[in-house]
């Protein structure tokens, strides 16, 4: 049997931690070219290090996400400022409980245990995202995730008890 590859690319929304973040660099970079006047030589450093710090910001609040499916595996990566990615973790078929549609009825039981959530979504309210309840090492894990049709059928045909995805009603 063959290998079932398929990538997709969401941005995650900008969070309002991240905004105030971003003007609160803005802010500083001002009030240090302000300052830049009265200090002279020293206000200049101090202004390259607050536009490096205002850049670093900005591309640290700047996050794509990236899904890459593997013959029974998700693999999430984090994009900042579309140049530095950073693994944030996987979704093994083999340790999945159950994946359903958020709300769905079947989740429930799994939403009374104490867990940890791990969020690769876009942050949009009313997106269709998924939930996922992951055991490992005795710890349940709830990712929740918004992938796409090929995403969701290849998960299925892997583990069919295990994805619960709603049929489509065709017109």
């Amino acid at each position: 049997m063959g290998d079932v590859y398929h990538e997709y690319l969401i941005k995650q929304k900008k969070t309002v931690v991240g905004i105030m973040l971003r003007i609160f660099s803005i802010a500083l970079c001002i009030g240090g070219f302000c300052t830049l006047f009265l200090i002279g030589s020293l206000g200049a450093l101090i202004e390259c290090l607050l536009v490096y710090l205002a850049i670093w910001i900005f591309k640290r609040t700047d996050v794509e996400i990236e899904y890459c499916y593997l013959s029974g595996e998700c693999q999430f990566d984090k994009i900042f400022g579309r140049s530095k990615r950073k693994g944030c973790g996987k979704l093994d078929i083999e340790q999945m409980e159950i994946m359903a549609l958020e709300g769905s009825p079947e989740l429930e039981s799994f939403e009374r245990e104490n867990y940890r959530v791990r969020d690769f979504s876009t942050l949009v309210k009313g997106a269709r995202r998924y939930v996922a309840f992951v055991r490992k090492d005795s710890e349940l894990i709830k990712v929740i995730f918004e992938p796409n049709d090929d995403i969701l059928e290849s998960m299925q045909m892997a583990a069919p008890r295990k994805v619960l995805i709603p049929r489509k009603i065709s017109s």
